[in-house]
């Protein structure tokens, strides 16, 4: 079943797809008037893809290209983290399942997801690791995403699909009608599965059964309320880490040694270098902004960029990459088309030490 036949298998349930764009297809499901809201939804992450990274060798390749410690990871457990390049500027970020020592998926959009795999491909030749695209629309899709989002997700997912339940971070492979398929608990309300393409109608009607189907807009609701930056083509290389506060959430380590870019994010880390950093925010709804779109404040000139939008119950949430003494100073912060943003509250300390 390729990308078309599955939205037209959604359609048929109801789903209303924004856009044409076959890199970021959009699934909303919107409520029928006087319909009261479900406590679990089922989602169809369809603008998020997958690459695998497979052999005997891919923990010892990843370890020196990425952010994050892959040896201290347990197997079956995931973290965030990203593949810099010299610079210190984040080509790809993504959440790094870790299934076994010589088997890792990178979950991460589907448009970033052919920049990712070039870039970590130049210096696999010398590894004995194999990287995939096996989520690839153009190619034809091997596996999709779907996810379960909702009070107690893990533990209700781990029921409909008859598996042990999951931990917060824990990842297991799960058998889906003969074929192999990963659950993954990103927390106590979000479940991500990839999901062999042949049984993903099959997956989704087994769900459905305790689910109501709702659109991608919640899932990155969750997520942009959780301070999680997602890149995207258009973001590839415009930020350090620290400038999308992956430091704060587990994706960089200051102790594993060298990396692609170490020097660069070490650096500013121990100097206090960084002049810009992660903001939650909001405006009024209206068009979705586009990731990379230039903030401005007071004055012409950009303080900054926009890292992820969706839209959500009080306008369009977001979170933007900012300059710091801007924000600090009281600016008004707006888009290139006039809509203010309001700024939110994160859910960590965006100004802590994770080195303390």
């Amino acid at each position: 079943m390729d990308q078309q036949q599955w939205q037209e298998f959604l359609a048929g349930l109801g789903a209303i797809w924004e856009g044409t764009d076959t890199q970021n297809p959009r699934a909303d499901f919107p409520l029928s008037p006087g319909e009261s809201e479900a406590e679990l939804h089922l989602i169809d992450l369809s603008p998020l893809g997958a690459i695998a990274v497979n052999g005997p060798d891919s923990q010892k390749f990843l370890q020196g290209q990425l952010t994050c410690d892959l040896v201290t990871l347990p197997d079956n457990h995931s973290t965030l983290g990203a593949h810099c390049n010299p610079k210190g500027r984040m080509i790809s970020a993504f959440s790094a399942l870790k299934l076994s020592h010589s088997e890792f998926i990178l979950r991460l959009p589907r448009d970033l997801a052919p920049i990712a795999r070039d870039a970590l491909a130049k210096y696999a030749v010398f590894f004995k690791t194999e990287l995939q695209d096996i989520g690839d629309a153009s190619t034809g899709d091997k596996h999709r995403w779907l996810g379960v989002q909702g009070k107690g997700a893990a533990e209700r997912t781990a029921q409909l699909l008859g598996i042990e339940h999951l931990m917060p971070g824990e990842v297991r492979a799960f058998d889906c009608n003969g074929e192999r398929a990963i659950a993954q608990s990103l927390n106590d309300r979000q479940v991500a599965l990839l999901v062999p393409v042949a049984q993903a109608q099959n997956l989704w009607q087994q769900l459905s059964t305790g689910a109501e189907a709702a659109g991608y807009d919640r899932w990155q609701q969750l997520q942009i309320e959780a301070g999680i930056p997602q890149l995207h083509a258009a973001t590839s290389e415009l930020f350090i880490p620290q400038m999308a506060n992956l430091h704060l959430l587990g994706g960089v380590s200051f102790k594993k040694g060298c990396y692609t870019g170490q020097e660069v994010v070490a650096r500013m880390q121990f100097r206090g270098a960084a002049k810009r950093r992660l903001y939650r925010a909001r405006c009024v709804s209206g068009a979705i902004p586009a990731p990379g779109l230039e903030i401005y404040a007071d004055g012409e000139q950009s303080i900054g960029n926009l890292v992820e939008a969706c839209r959500g119950a009080e306008g369009i949430e977001l979170l933007a990459v900012l300059t710091i003494a801007k924000v600090a100073a009281g600016e008004e912060l707006r888009l290139a088309d006039g809509r203010v943003l309001e700024l939110q509250e994160l859910p960590y300390d965006a100004d802590a030490d994770p080195l303390a």
